[in-house]
């Protein structure tokens, strides 16, 4: 150890055996940060419905700085939008910081934790450093002298996909928007309100589901917690509700979109999409990918091969018997009915 310091010090030491790479990686991305500023794009409405579909779809858009995960920067629960204390800024970072950055680097991504160990499920690397993400945060912060709520989020978006080693689309662009989806935050009209706060000029997108197919889906999610049908569906109630409330309160800053439309007319609505969120139509909108590699449905169902399975609009057919759809229908068909209306317009 003693004779490779002395290599090292003499500078004989070769690059392969040097133990100070990790520094030299933090100067080099400190010293070319590519600044986030853009507005936040954020899908959400109940778990189940697309949004993980829809926000990797839009995942290789060049114009895009799109969060390859669900956002977790809500406190005390991913769906709540941040608390921040203006007041206090040596607690802003770490009241943002996303945990689950600590496990995807460990172990790769998927989207269910439960489902690593699935046969043929495809485990994606994810090469995130946290230490990193602090330091270019706090630059950030001391740079811009950040005081508002969008100028500490911003700093937050800076140092996230900055410290994402292995984003493919850092340095593409230039870009229009921020990307992300949060299950359940558009469903508590303050979320609503507090995200349009601090992005006036962002966009909510709210996906809804055939509740019969949602439930299909949403019944399996995870035991237990959308089993009896009447609660399940007034959840999916609340969260449709909260969507078209959403969008008569705030108007064109607000699309609601149906997962039968994101899954059988593709690509007509997400030229609809890149319309409303300002960004150019492109074939990479047309199949999911997460950092730019192909991904397989993420359907409670089998899915075979990567893209979109137009045939989960109608799956739920071959789980559910008449009966349940009947009570379905009867309870929520005439809410999808409204909500496929304003998302047909």
């Amino acid at each position: 150890m003693a004779a490779r310091l002395r290599r090292h010090r003499a500078g004989t030491v070769p690059p392969w055996e040097r133990t100070d790479e990790y520094a030299a990686l933090c100067h080099a991305r400190l010293a070319h940060v590519v600044p986030v500023r853009e507005p936040l794009v954020l899908v959400s409405q109940i778990q189940r419905s697309g949004g993980t579909l829809l926000s990797q779809l839009i995942d290789g858009h060049p114009e895009c700085h799109a969060h390859p995960s669900e956002i977790y920067i809500g406190h005390p629960k991913k769906w709540n939008w941040p608390d921040l204390d203006l007041a206090d800024p040596a607690g802003w970072f770490a009241r943002l910081y996303e945990r689950p950055v600590e496990l995807h680097l460990r172990e790769g991504y998927v989207k269910e934790k439960e489902s690593r160990s699935e046969p043929g499920r495809e485990v994606y690397p994810f090469l995130f450093l946290p230490g990193l993400q602090r330091r270019i945060f706090e630059a950030c912060v001391e740079e811009s002298g950040a005081r508002t709520e969008r100028a500490v989020l911003d700093c937050y978006f800076t140092s996230y996909f900055n410290a994402w080693l292995d984003n493919q689309n850092l340095y593409g662009g230039p870009k229009r928007v921020v990307t992300g989806f949060t299950p359940r935050l558009a469903t508590e009209a303050g979320n609503v309100e507090r995200f349009f706060a601090a992005y006036p000029d962002g966009t909510l997108v709210s996906v809804v589901r055939d509740p019969r197919a949602w439930y299909a889906s949403a019944s399996t999610y995870r035991s237990g917690l959308y089993e009896d049908v009447d609660e399940a569906v007034g959840a999916w109630a609340a969260s449709t509700e909260a969507a078209l409330d959403a969008r008569s309160r705030f108007g064109d800053r607000v699309l609601v979109l149906t997962y039968e439309q994101l899954v059988q007319e593709t690509e007509p609505t997400m030229r609809r999409v890149a319309g409303r969120i300002g960004v150019a139509m492109s074939p990479v909108l047309l199949a999911p990918t997460f950092n730019g590699r192909a991904v397989r449905a993420n359907s409670s169902g089998r899915a075979a091969g990567d893209g979109v399975v137009a045939g989960r609009a109608t799956a739920f057919r071959d789980v559910l018997d008449e009966a349940t759809c009947a009570r379905i229908d009867e309870l929520a068909g005439g809410l999808y009915a409204r909500a496929a209306d304003v998302a047909a317009g």
